[in-house]
């Protein structure tokens, strides 16, 4: 016997007869328009736990159903679990059922007694139920209301929320998902069929991936699809394409919603959200919702939204006032984060590397599509600006590689826009000196071209750090290809970008190619920067470097050639760097086949070394800072390097027993100086002996 609805409960005022048997109480969901049954959910043993849409109340109200029609049930009651009042009011429902009495005056006590006769020990001739209690809100409206264990009873629940804890034998939560994507495509095929509209499996599969799979959006989008007679490439094309419409607009109106619902998917997580913004103080939900809205299906590690760049986006964009007045402190993110995963908001999951944090999808769009039109690029900003942190915390992370890829994607393809913008936007004050910084200072004089957030080219140089050479290639091509098409070919990023494209492509195996692409730019530097402009020096560093690699000595040597005479000019010929490269120039002379030319250049070298380091007081090894880290200059190595290239060129130029004599020198005061088991004196002490036998001596 029905009595009530899942929505409504009726009371009676006078007792009567108790129903007979089997009784029913509140009615489940009628199922949806080809309602696909799901075999992984067939027989649960815990809670029904997923976030909202996917299909839990169905696969409930299809196993109620079924257990009453096939004859299994004494009993059966549908308790729509939205508060606790709802329940008490469904319990105390079922006890007057059962018994024939009135409970509308106390319905605590006629709940506690309903659950009483469930108890194995109660003397219950029908003792057969099921009891579900469909969308628990808050697992504290249950305290004391949980049915009892009985080998003829079950309870099953369905919920959002992940700390749901059934009391009994211990019973894990069943996570209930979207569907699979051919489960997806064969449910929109079906529900459009129905309604007189076919659809091909690929566009049917296309329009079910951008949906995420959730079950309550392609219902709706179905609904939508027979109701204005577009196909599914039409209505994937509205949601994706530039300026395409919300999801709002995309699903029917309140009126027309198929199966019954109540409200569109883009109105099904506001319950949770608005719980949230209850739990979580300080007014952190929104902003920090809008931050993972822009994450890729992966996720990315929880870390992220507790860099600096995210910080201040929280604060900036917070709803109420810190209860402290207090900026965001990545704690309270943290402890937000764990909130927003046991109401089913993100997905907090631990990883074998670190936590990540993911979204669904179609919340993902919503949340986006949600952030008023005044601040739309702040959370891209700010989200591209915590990666680049991130990148820079722990920059030999390889497996952070492809999460910052696959991020640094997801942001392009929603807000790329909006970092085609100065690259100073969100980004923090004070970045780190790595790798990644030392690049920028050669080429760019210390920042990323103007017109692009720092992190398209951070994401790149942090791939190629981490051992993926020919992933870097590929993203400074596809950037320097999406410069070309924004910003012109006279683009710094253009330049900047086919650049690091170049130097990648030496990395992963190509010095040929790398020399190639370098020397091709380097007419275009000079042109555009002039010929001692840093971009166009580093340009020949790198040229003459690749060169080299490439097995070309005399391109490397020419290279260098015109190199350091520009250095000179612009640095003064006591520059380091300056040194560096007329000790490159003379090394590559000689492969090329001038070993008297190179022993000669070393021998040039050396003097001026000695002459500007015994100004300073002599070769030393003198501990500097720099930028707040103290390092050890080298220039005693700088000195033994000249002495030990002048010495093994003169051999090879027709001396070896010149060069054995100046080795000998050179041994002794590395011995002195870096002792007599030093990697380098060693070497000398090998070098001294090969040409001491060539010339004769002893």
């Amino acid at each position: 016997m029905a009595v009530g609805r899942a929505d409504h409960v009726s009371y009676y005022a006078a007792s009567r007869a108790p129903a007979p048997w089997p009784v029913r109480v509140g009615t489940p969901p009628a199922a949806a328009r080809c309602f696909r049954a799901r075999p992984a959910l067939d027989d649960p043993r815990g809670p029904l736990v997923g976030t909202a849409g996917t299909g839990k109340t169905q696969q409930a109200a299809h196993l109620a159903r079924r257990a009453w029609d096939e004859g299994r049930l004494d009993l059966l009651v549908w308790v729509p679990a939205g508060d606790r009042e709802a329940v008490l009011a469904c319990y105390a429902q079922a006890h007057a059922e059962l018994t024939g009495t009135d409970t509308t005056a106390a319905p605590e006590q006629a709940a506690q007694a309903f659950l009483a006769r469930l108890r194995a020990d109660a003397e219950e001739p029908r003792p057969r139920w099921l009891i579900v209690l469909d969308g628990v809100a808050d697992p504290e409206d249950l305290r004391g209301l949980w049915p009892p264990d009985h080998p003829g009873g079950r309870t099953l629940v369905t919920t959002r929320r992940r700390d749901i804890a059934q009391p009994g034998p211990v019973r894990a939560v069943v996570p209930v998902a979207g569907f699979t994507p051919a489960e997806g495509t064969a449910y929109l095929r079906d529900v459009l069929a129905e309604g007189g509209r076919d659809a091909g499996a690929e566009e049917a599969e296309a329009l079910a991936r951008e949906l995420g799979l959730l079950p309550l959006a392609l219902s709706q989008a179905a609904a939508q699809l027979v109701r204005e007679g577009l196909d599914c490439t039409a209505y994937l094309g509205l949601l994706t394409r530039p300026g395409g419409r919300p999801l709002a607009e995309l699903v029917p109106g309140p009126g027309a919603l198929p199966d019954g619902q109540h409200f569109g998917v883009h109105e099904a997580w506001a319950p949770s959200c608005e719980r949230a913004g209850r739990l979580v103080p300080g007014g952190l939900v929104g902003p920090l919702l809008e931050l993972a809205a822009l994450l890729p299906d992966g996720g990315a590690p929880a870390s992220v939204l507790t860099r600096p760049a995210a910080l201040r986006h929280l604060e900036r964009h917070r709803t109420a006032p810190s209860p402290d007045g207090a900026a965001p402190r990545p704690e309270e993110v943290t402890a937000a984060l764990r909130v927003l995963d046991r109401l089913g908001l993100v997905d907090c999951a631990a990883g074998d590397a670190y936590p990540s944090v993911r979204m669904h999808p179609v919340l993902r769009r919503v949340t986006r599509e949600q952030v008023p039109a005044h601040r739309a690029g702040a959370p891209a900003l700010s989200l591209a600006s915590a990666l680049a942190e991130a990148a820079d915390r722990d920059p030999d992370d390889a497996g952070f590689g492809p999460v910052l890829a696959a991020c640094t994607e997801e942001l392009l393809r929603h807000a790329g826009t909006v970092l085609w913008t100065h690259p100073l936007t969100g980004r923090a004050a004070a970045p780190r000196r790595d790798t990644f910084s030392a690049t920028m200072d050669a080429f760019f004089g210390g920042e990323p071209p103007l017109g692009v957030h720092p992190l398209l080219f951070r994401v790149g140089e942090f791939l190629g750090g981490t051992g993926r050479a020919g992933a870097a290639r590929g993203h400074f091509e596809r950037l320097a290809e999406e410069a070309l098409r924004r910003q012109g070919p006279d683009s710094e990023v253009v330049d900047g970008a086919r650049e690091r494209a170049a130097h990648w492509r030496g990395e992963a195996g190509d010095p040929a190619g790398a020399a190639a692409a370098y020397a091709a730019m380097l007419g275009e530097r000079i042109h555009r920067l002039g010929p001692e402009h840093l971009g166009t020096l580093a340009t020949r560093a790198a040229l003459g470097r690749w060169r080299a690699k490439a097995g070309d000595p005399g391109g490397a040597a020419a290279a260098y050639a015109e190199l350091v005479p520009l250095q000179e000019r612009h640095y003064g010929p006591a520059y380091p760097e300056v040194f560096a490269n007329r000790a490159l120039l003379a090394g590559w002379r000689g492969e090329s086949g001038d070993a008297y030319g190179a022993a000669m250049a070393y021998q040039a070298l050396l003097d001026d070394l000695l002459r500007r380091l015994g100004a300073s007081g002599g070769p030393t090894l003198p501990r500097e800072t720099f930028l707040g880290t103290v390092v050890t200059r080298p220039n005693w190595y700088d000195v033994f390097g000249a002495h030990f290239g002048h010495a093994h060129w003169r051999g090879r130029a027709g001396d070896p027993a010149g060069a054995a004599v100046s080795l000998g020198h050179l041994l002794a005061e590395q011995t002195r100086v870096l002792g007599p088991e030093h990697a380098d004196t060693l070497a000398t002490a090998r070098e001294r002996e090969r040409w001491a036998r060539y010339g004769g001596g002893g």
